[in-house]
């Protein structure tokens, strides 16, 4: 008989599930409107010897590897939906990560240390490459 694996037996080297949802209380935190509306995470190669937290804000590297982004080198490209860790000369493990999106500058995202201001922080992803659909922005306060 085959053996049968399972999408939780390779997660590390394909990501998580895609039925997975995270719960209300963390999207009511992380995200600032359902415009453009959150879609599933892609699975994208990490680069070599990096442990990158979840809802790190990530950039491509010049060899189209998974980093951490910088307000003055790596342009953002998206935002990890889960803790990843890769080895040196990784070639398997890849991070899941949101192309499209609503996020709260008050939320929960991890930027790097160069995105030292709010309006760095709101402008990171304008201009970014397709197929990035990503929008920071304070949340809305209702009318009094």
């Amino acid at each position: 008989m085959a053996d049968i694996i399972t999408s939780y037996q390779v997660a590390d080297r394909y990501g998580r599930a895609a039925f997975e949802q995270m719960d209300t209380a963390l999207t009511a935190v992380l995200l600032a409107g359902d415009f453009p509306e959150l879609q599933a995470a892609f699975s994208v190669l990490l680069a070599d010897s990096l442990s990158l937290p979840q809802f790190c804000v990530v950039a491509l590297d010049n060899a189209g590897k998974l980093v951490r982004a910088t307000a003055t080198g790596n342009k953002p490209i998206g935002v990890l939906a889960h803790a990843t860790v890769s080895g040196a000369g990784n070639t398997t493990v890849r991070g899941p990560v949101w192309f499209s999106g609503c996020f709260a500058l008050e939320g929960p995202l991890v930027w790097d240390a160069s995105f030292n201001t709010d309006d760095l922080k709101l402008t990171a992803f304008r201009g970014a490459p397709t197929p990035t659909q990503i929008v920071v922005r304070r949340r809305l306060t209702p009318a009094s």
